[in-house]
């Protein structure tokens, strides 16, 4: 099964793989609603998101449970670089429930430019996107130039997310993914629109850095989602 992709499953087990999908889909935005219910959510710096005209998400791996959780619906026009095997189709079905309109399929090895260029063409055309720039596979909370060069050639701000969670848990994973104790509380912060030139590219890559690492002081936010 390694090689398959969502592109070419076997006709014969394409209605097994139908199901899989879907029972996993449905059942990942089940877990992130129960938690949204069962803790309190606020979000800080909502002005930074609702008054861009488009945007790159920036956040590391770790938080991408807390990130799902927080962001129950996507209404803007958004495309999200996919991992196309097999296996992420359960993710793939989620995120066209939350509202992602379109989805860029390629890795390594599995069309990646093709993907990539795609989100570009899009970006420029004034969509969004989110990215986890020390993914796929870490070191975790490294920064990796794709979001970067993503902002340089299209003109578009990333906006740098972190999280504070009073007691969270982590998975044993490689990038020690993050829970939430449940009815604790999930404040969500948004930095300032950051726009990515030649110029400045260093100075910005520890910035944006700096801008997802945990902030460390009291924060009061609203419980409305931004417009996204």
């Amino acid at each position: 099964m390694a090689k398959y992709t969502v592109h070419n499953i076997p006709f014969l087990l394409k209605p097994f793989f139908f199901l899989f999908g879907w029972f996993f889909g449905i059942g990942f935005c089940l877990h992130n609603f129960l938690f949204r219910k069962l803790c309190r959510i606020e979000y800080i710096g909502s002005e930074h998101v609702n008054n861009a005209p488009n945007f790159i998400f920036a956040v590391w791996h770790e938080n991408l449970t807390l990130y799902f959780i927080t962001h129950p619906k996507f209404k803007r026009n958004h495309i999200w670089l996919t991992f196309p095997l097999w296996f992420m189709k359960p993710v793939h079905i989620m995120k066209r429930i939350i509202g992602i309109k379109e989805l860029a399929y390629g890795a390594s090895g599995h069309d990646g430019k093709i993907a990539l260029n795609k989100v570009l063409s899009r970006l420029s055309e004034g969509w969004s996107t989110f990215i986890s720039p020390d993914g796929p596979a870490g070191p975790m909370r490294v920064m990796k130039n794709g979001a970067l060069v993503m902002s340089m050639k299209t003109n578009t701000p990333i906006i740098p997310l972190s999280f504070q969670v009073a007691g969270n848990w982590r998975l044993n994973t490689w990038d020690k993914k993050r829970y939430p104790p449940l009815f604790s509380t999930i404040k969500v912060i948004y930095g300032e629109p950051i726009y990515v030139t030649k110029e400045n590219f260093e100075q910005v890559k520890i910035q944006i850095t700096n801008g997802m690492n945990e902030y460390q002081g009291q924060l009061t936010g609203s419980k409305l989602v931004p417009r996204i």
